[in-house]
C-alpha cells in the first residue's frame, strides 16, 4: 500500500447531509398541479394551500402549458399518467424557464417512468396521494432550489450587463473590464458545473432510492458509475461482520472469458482492512504491487490504475468500492468529485436497506446466484 495518493475534490464542501426538517421558503410559492384525476387534484391542492402556497390545477398538458406562460410558476406537480407524452412538458418548460422545478408523481411505483422523468429534467418523483404527508417538505425543498437558481441567474445577468456597460463607456479601462468579464464567465461556468453535479446526484438518488433489494441496488449503482466514468472493472466488497468483507457485486469488463473471482477475493483481503478506516478517496497510480501478490492474476493489475473508496454510515464502513483499468485511460480529478458525491448516497441507501430488513447486527440478506458477466455471487450481499 505504498503507492497511494489521496484524491482531493474541490467539490467536497458542496455536499451536505440529508435534512428532513422543513426548508424555509420566503413568501408563498406558485404551484401548478397537472392531473386529470379529480380526487387526487383536490387532495394535492388542499395540501399545497395548507402549506401556505398558491395552487392552480390543470387537467391536460395543453391547459397546463397555457398557465405556465406568465413565467411566475415556481413548481409543477406533474401526473405522469395524465396523457401520453406528458413528460415532454418538463424539458420544454425548463428550456424556456431553466429555474422552474418539476416533481413528477403517480399512484404506483414505475422505475421506467421515474428514469424518463429525471432525464427530462424532473427534480423529484413521488407516489401521490400515497405519500401526501411528505409533500410539504418536498415542495419547500424543491422551490428553495429553484428560487436560489433563479437568483443566481439574475445576479449573473446583472453583473454581465454592468460589464458590457463598462466596456462601452470606459474605453480607457478596457483591459480591466476584460479581466472582470473573464472572472464573471469563470464564475458562471463554475455555477453551471455545480448545478450539473446537483442534477447528477438527484438523478442517482432517485434511481437507487427505489431499490430495497441489495442486488438490484448494486446493479443500478455500478451501471450508473460506468456510465459516468466509462468502461472499467469494478468490485463492491460489503461488510459481513466486524472487520470482514465479502464480494457483493462486481463488473468484469475486460476479461469476460476468465474467472476473476479468486483475484477479487484476494484483493479484498489486501485492501479492505486498511481502507475501512480511510475517509478519503484513494488512488493507487502504481498498481503493479497488487499484481505481485499471491493469489492474484497478475495481468489484472499490471499497467493499471486503481481507485477505491468507502461508503460509511455513522461509524460503520458498510461497503468498499474498487475500480481499476489500464492507466492509458486514467481516472481524472473530475471523476473524483463525482464519485465522492455518489458514495454518500450509496451509503445512505445501504443503511436504509439495513433498517428495512431489521438486521441490528448489520448482516446483509442473502442474494441469489447469477452467472451473468456482472458476476453477482451467492455471498452475503
Amino acid at each position: 500500500m505504498e503507492h497511494k495518493n489521496k484524491i482531493k475534490s474541490d467539490s467536497d464542501a458542496q455536499w451536505f447531509e440529508q435534512d428532513h426538517t422543513m426548508p424555509q421558503v420566503e413568501g408563498p410559492a406558485s404551484v401548478l398541479v397537472v392531473t386529470s384525476d379529480a380526487d387526487s387534484a383536490d387532495a394535492i391542492r388542499n395540501t399545497v394551500l395548507e402549506s401556505g402556497h398558491r395552487c392552480a390545477v390543470a387537467d391536460t398538458r395543453a391547459s397546463g402549458w397555457d398557465l405556465l406562460q406568465t413565467g411566475e410558476t415556481d413548481l409543477v406537480l406533474l401526473d405522469t399518467t395524465v396523457e401520453s407524452g406528458v413528460l415532454s412538458l418538463i424539458s420544454e418548460a425548463r428550456e424556456r424557464w431553466p429555474w422552474m422545478r418539476f416533481i413528477a408523481f403517480s399512484r404506483r411505483p414505475d422505475a421506467d417512468t421515474t428514469i424518463e422523468a429525471v432525464r427530462n429534467g424532473a427534480t423529484d418523483y413521488m407516489h401521490l396521494p400515497g405519500a401526501m404527508d411528505e409533500l410539504p417538505i418536498r415542495i419547500n425543498r424543491v422551490v428553495s432550489q429553484g428560487r436560489s437558481h433563479r437568483r443566481r441567474e439574475q445576479r449573473l445577468q446583472r453583473l454581465m450587463d454592468a460589464c458590457e456597460t463598462l466596456r462601452a463607456s470606459k474605453n480607457e479601462m478596457s483591459e480591466q473590464v476584460d479581466v472582470l468579464c473573464s472572472d464573471l464567465a469563470s464564475a458562471y461556468r463554475n455555477i453551471k458545473d455545480q448545478m450539473s453535479t446537483v442534477e447528477m446526484t438527484t438523478e442517482f438518488r432517485t434511481l437507487v432510492g427505489q431499490e430495497l433489494d441489495v442486488e438490484d441496488m448494486l446493479r443500478t449503482t455500478l451501471e450508473y458509475i460506468l456510465k459516468k466514468v466509462g468502461p472499467t472493472n469494478g468490485v463492491v466488497h460489503l461488510r459481513e461482520a466486524e472487520g470482514e468483507y465479502g464480494i457483493g457485486a462486481f463488473v468484469n469488463y475486460e476479461w469476460q472469458d476468465r474467472n476473476i473471482m479468486p483475484s477479487l477475493e484476494r484483493l479484498g483481503d489486501m485492501l479492505c482492512g486498511p481502507m475501512q478506516q480511510e475517509d478519503a478517496l484513494m488512488k493507487f497510480e502504481d498498481a503493479d504491487s497488487f499484481a505481485k501478490q499471491d493469489g492474484v492474476d497478475s495481468s489484472l493489475f499490471e499497467d493499471s490504475e486503481v481507485v477505491s473508496f468507502t461508503c460509511n454510515s455513522g461509524d460503520h464502513c458498510l461497503a468498499i468500492v474498487t475500480l481499476f483499468r489500464n492507466r492509458s485511460t486514467p481516472f481524472t480529478d473530475e471523476m473524483a468529485g463525482m464519485l465522492d458525491a455518489l458514495r454518500d448516497i450509496l451509503a445512505e441507501q445501504l443503511g436504509r436497506i439495513l433498517r428495512v430488513h431489521k438486521r441490528s447486527n448489520r448482516e446483509w440478506p442473502t442474494e441469489r446466484s447469477d452467472e451473468s458477466d456482472w458476476g453477482w455471487g451467492d455471498k452475503a450481499a
